[in-house]
């Protein structure tokens, strides 16, 4: 219609800004480079400028937060260059400290080595006034060793003992009778021992007939003597005990006779 205002086709419609926001969108999506007019005073403006200045408001934070960061930098740096010089003197201490410890260490070494060296010396002044010690007890070994000699019958003995001396005329006298002497003299003490000079041991066997008797194979001729090296006196006890071996051999017609020695060797031995 004529009266109508015509409206170009190249031409953008022309928006009715609402607010300052809308324009601005507006303007930025279109491209224009033109400056924007200037917007109507109302709260969306302010609300602009409102947040114009708490950019400001935030920025003087981040300043003083700039500046302190500088500072606390270079009192750090202040501080290590202060530290470095400072630790030439402080490793001096420290050494100084080590060398002490050290000192003192090493003192105790010494008083541990003067200990050990002095029983070390003990041991050896020991050792020198136990090699008596050692010779009497090998000396002591010694005896023990020959007194089991003596007892299994492969060393001779001599000393105090007895003799018994048993008269068999009519060769009535059992192999019982003569191994009852030699039970009865072993009981009393006898450490060696022989018959007819054959050694008696502690496999010794009485063996034969009235007669003939044998002790290990070994003959017997009467009179059998019997030499027993040990206490006298308990072995004459031992022989002549009430219906002991005395008694026994003159209930079979012998005879026996007891004879306390002061000296007495008894020389036969076994292989």
């Amino acid at each position: 219609m004529d009266g109508e205002p015509r409206t170009d086709e190249g031409a953008s419609p022309t928006v009715p800004p609402s607010d300052g926001s809308t324009t601005a969108d507006a303007r930025v999506e279109a491209g224009d480079g033109a400056p924007p007019p200037a917007a109507p005073p109302d709260e969306d403006a302010s609300t602009s400028t409102g947040g114009s200045d708490s950019r400001r408001g935030w920025s003087r934070p981040v300043a003083a937060v700039a500046t302190a960061a500088v500072t606390v930098a270079f009192g750090f740096a202040l501080t290590t260059q202060i530290r470095s010089t400072a630790e030439p003197q402080d490793e001096v201490v420290g050494r100084e400290e080590d060398l002490v410890v050290i000192l003192d260490e090493i003192n105790q070494r010494e008083e541990t080595l003067r200990q050990q060296l002095g029983e070390t010396r003990q041991t050896v002044e020991d050792l020198s006034s136990g090699r008596q010690e050692s010779g009497a007890a090998l000396e002591e070994a010694r005896s023990r060793a020959e007194a089991i000699g003596i007892l299994a019958g492969t060393l001779p003995a001599g000393g105090p003992g007895l003799r018994l001396t048993v008269q068999d005329p009519d060769g009535a006298v059992p192999p019982s009778v003569i191994l009852g002497a030699i039970q009865e003299l072993r009981g009393a003490g006898a450490e060696a021992l022989e018959v007819d000079g054959v050694r008696i041991v502690v496999s010794s066997a009485v063996t034969g007939t009235p007669g003939d008797l044998r002790i290990d194979g070994q003959p017997l001729s009467a009179p059998y003597e019997f030499r027993a090296i040990g206490p006298p006196a308990a072995m004459e006890v031992a022989l002549n005990v009430s219906g002991g071996v005395v008694a026994d051999i003159g209930r079979v017609g012998g005879e026996a006779r007891v004879e306390q020695v002061d000296s007495l060797v008894v020389d036969a031995v076994v292989d």
